[in-house]
């Protein structure tokens, strides 16, 4: 059955989505670990800085990775998001993400890419998470 998308569901989703890279840009990224669901599977298309899939508990052992990286300065930009029913249940959300980064002592970002993300968000224990990410670039 189809989710019908609600206001609450529509915020519930977007607000995520927004902390999810918040926590990531301000050294939280083991907390955006959390906003997926424990078999999600996170996959980077070619031409992403690590192509490929991270599935289950690799998931939150790469976000606590990144965390580590103090010296990695990041902004991701959310933009254009579109939410609409998943094809049985849940919800599909799409939207453009601009990742600006800096690696070095200046901590001057610049655009590293621009990608169109597509998440499949399902509800788990009251909480909409992640079951699927993937990033074409």
């Amino acid at each position: 059955m189809k989710t019908t998308l609600t206001l609450d569901i529509r915020v519930a989703i977007e607000t995520a989505i927004h902390s999810w890279y918040d926590d990531t840009d301000h050294g939280r990224a083991s907390c955006a670990g959390e906003m997926f669901t424990s078999d999600a599977r996170l996959t980077f298309r070619p031409g992403s800085p690590q192509p490929g899939p991270i599935e289950g508990t690799a998931i939150t052992d790469a976000m606590m990775a990144r965390e580590k990286m103090t010296d990695r300065l990041t902004r991701h930009a959310v933009t254009n998001i579109i939410l609409r029913p998943g094809e049985e249940h849940g919800v599909v959300a799409c939207y453009m993400l601009i990742l600006f980064r800096s690696d070095d002592k200046s901590r001057s970002t610049l655009p590293w890419f621009v990608a169109d993300m597509e998440d499949d968000w399902v509800e788990s224990d009251g909480q909409w998470k992640i079951a699927q990410e993937m990033s074409e670039r």
